[in-house]
C-alpha cells in the first residue's frame, strides 16, 4: 500500500519490483497493464492519457473499448512500450504489469513506473491489493474500500455455493484442441477463483521455456502428454467443466465454443458435458485482462449464475 514519505507531497507505492515514489496525485498516467486499466475505470479515475493499442479493440474486453479512441495516446503494446511516444506524451505514471512487466526499467527512464503484476496471490487478492492501491495513489481510497467489500461479499456468495457444487476441471482450448490445466497451471488459479474443489492434482508451477516448434519429435511428444492428461482427468468424472477459449480471446474462433467442445469424443462422452454442468469464463477477461475488479465481478457473477443455474 502506498505509504506518506517525509514530505508532505510525497507517496511511496511499493509493487512487485521495488518502491516508487510519486510527487502528488498523477494526472497523466500510460497504462500497459489491463487489469490496471480496468480498474481505474472501474473506480472512476480520469488520468489515463495513454494505452497500448497494438491490436485495437480485438486486445480489449467490451468495458474497455472506450480505450481505443483516438484521444487515448498509442504507446505502444502489451509486451512493448513506444518510448517515443512514451517520452512524447510526457506522463507523470507509467503503469506495467504482467506481459509489460519485463520493460519496467525502459518504461523508468522515461517517467515514475509501478509494476502491477500479480506474483502468486491470486487473481482476486491481486486485485483486491491493486484495487486498494490505486485507490489510494489516485485518492479515491473510499471509493475502492467500497468496491473491494462488494466484491469480497460477491466472493464469499459464490465459494459458498462452490464448496457443495463437486469438482470442477479447467480446460484451456485452443482451437479445436483442449488441455487440462491443474492448480499451479497458468488458469489453474480459477480453482481457487470458483472456491471448487480441483479433479485433478496439482503440479508444480511450470517454467517459462519455448513451446517446442511445430512439426517435431518434441511437439508430438508435448502432444501425446496432454492427451493422455485430459483422458485420465475426464475419466475421473469432473462434476463441472471450466472452460476458457483461447481463440475467442486473440483473434476468430473456427466455430462456437460449445460447437467444439461438442465434437470432442472425449469431452462429448463425460458426464458433466451431458448434464450441462459447464462453465465458461470470459475469454478476453480471463486471458488478457486477468486481475481486474470488475472483469472478476462479471466472472463471479456468471459463474455463481452457472452453479446455481444446475444443481449438482
Amino acid at each position: 500500500m502506498p505509504t506518506a514519505s517525509a514530505s508532505a507531497r510525497e507517496v511511496a507505492a511499493t509493487h512487485a519490483q521495488g518502491e516508487t515514489v510519486l510527487t502528488g496525485t498523477p494526472r497523466r498516467v500510460a497504462v500497459f497493464d489491463l487489469a490496471a486499466l480496468d480498474i481505474l475505470t472501474t473506480l472512476g479515475v480520469e488520468a489515463v492519457v495513454g494505452v497500448p493499442k497494438g491490436g485495437g479493440k480485438a486486445t480489449l474486453p467490451p468495458p474497455l473499448w472506450r480505450y481505443a479512441d483516438t484521444r487515448y495516446a498509442d504507446v505502444g503494446t502489451l509486451f512493448e512500450p513506444d518510448a517515443a511516444a512514451l517520452t512524447a506524451l510526457k506522463p507523470d505514471l507509467i503503469v506495467v504489469g504482467g506481459r509489460s512487466a519485463r520493460s519496467f526499467d525502459k518504461a523508468k527512464a522515461i517517467a515514475p513506473t509501478i509494476d502491477l503484476s500479480v506474483r502468486g496471490q491470486g487473481l482476486a487478492r491481486a486485485a483486491i491489493e491493486n484495487t486498494r492501491k490505486l485507490g489510494s495513489l489516485f485518492g479515491v481510497a473510499d471509493r475502492a474500500e467500497s468496491r473491494v467489500a462488494a466484491f469480497e461479499a460477491q466472493l464469499s456468495r459464490l465459494h459458498a455455493k462452490a464448496a457443495h457444487a463437486g469438482t470442477g476441471l479447467v480446460l484451456f482450448v485452443t482451437g479445436r484442441g483442449a488441455m487440462v490445466h491443474a492448480p499451479g497451471d497458468r488458469f489453474g488459479t480459477a480453482y481457487d477463483f470458483i472456491g471448487i474443489r480441483a479433479a485433478v492434482a496439482p503440479v508444480a508451477k511450470r517454467g517459462t521455456e519455448p513451446r517446442p516448434a511445430p512439426g517435431t519429435a518434441e511437439a508430438a511428444a508435448a502432444a501425446q502428454r496432454g492427451q493422455a492428461a485430459l483422458a485420465a482427468a475426464l475419466a475421473s468424472e469432473p462434476d463441472w467443466l471450466i472452460v476458457l477459449d483461447r481463440a475467442a480471446a486473440t483473434g476468430k474462433p473456427p466455430s462456437p465454443i460449445a460447437e467444439r467442445l461438442g465434437a470432442h469424443p472425449q469431452i462429448a462422452a463425460s458426464r458433466s458435458w451431458k448434464e450441462g454442468r459447464v462453465i465458461y469464463l470470459d475469454p478476453k477477461g480471463w486471458y488478457l485482462v486477468g486481475a481486474g475488479i470488475d472483469v472478476l465481478s462479471r466472472s463471479a457473477a456468471a459463474t455463481l449464475k452457472a452453479l446455481e443455474g444446475v444443481q449438482p
